[in-house]
């Protein structure tokens, strides 16, 4: 109880959306390759049992276009806007990153204020740790929109402002069903692979209604091998995928 009554003392909302600001910030300024190719092993377990199990190959594109070879449908491609489990790299994304860097011609201004408008949604600091060897702020965050896709956590270096892990809601899709897909909570977490920080393990966990019962799921996908191709063409993530 004191030492939150403390960090609520010492940190302020405010300070707290100037450190999620600064590791967007330190992230659109950040290296980004064009292309990321990766291998992914996609495990869900039912109830303690397996019931689904897949590796993959996937090439993915800076505008979000993925090439998916997947052992569950016999490594023929598939191209989507979608990869699974998402990006293997935070955003802000491809062209939206120029929002979040200063203007050309005031780079080297110095910032005289800055302004937030203010939403639903809270920020708070719940602690200063240990994160991996990495010393870390422990972001958490609230909204009363409990039904929809939103971010819960997130661990920032304290003094590079990598982005180490975070803690989001998404939806679980179910094939066959006609209900509303139920929201989980994805751990994602981030490593370096050469001079890029990118997704390398993400774990989800539910638990569903199934008729008079309840079903507990856990999901888990491990991102390995990356390579970043200097150039691949444009055909190769299907017709019509021109940049």
């Amino acid at each position: 109880m004191f030492p939150a009554m403390v960090l609520a003392a010492v940190f302020s909302s405010q300070q707290c959306w100037d450190i999620f600001d600064g590791a967007l910030r330190h992230n659109a300024q950040g290296a980004h390759p064009a292309y990321i190719s990766y291998d992914e092993r996609i495990s869900v377990i039912g109830d303690g049992l397996p019931i689904l199990f897949s590796l993959a190959h996937v090439d993915y594109r800076d505008d979000g276009t993925a090439r998916v070879l997947d052992e569950r449908f016999n490594y023929l491609p598939i191209y989507t806007k979608r990869a699974e489990p998402g990006p293997p790299e935070l955003g802000p994304y491809g062209k939206a990153r120029s929002t979040w860097l200063p203007f050309e011609g005031a780079r080297d201004l110095p910032i005289i204020s800055s302004v937030h408008v203010l939403g639903n949604v809270t920020c708070n600091v719940a602690g200063i740790e240990e994160y991996k060897g990495h010393r870390s702020y422990h972001l958490t965050f609230g909204s009363p929109a409990q039904n929809k896709p939103a971010i819960k956590a997130i661990w920032i270096d304290a003094a590079s402002q990598d982005v180490w892990k975070l803690v989001v809601s998404g939806y679980v899709m179910f094939v066959d069903s006609n209900q509303t897909p139920p929201l989980a909570d994805f751990e994602v977490e981030l490593g370096y692979q050469g001079p890029f920080l990118v997704v390398n393990h993400v774990v989800w966990q539910l638990r569903r209604r199934e008729y008079s019962q309840y079903a507990t799921y856990f999901g888990e996908y491990t991102l390995s091998g990356f390579t970043f191709p200097n150039k691949l063409p444009a055909e190769y993530f299907g017709a019509g995928a021109e940049r």
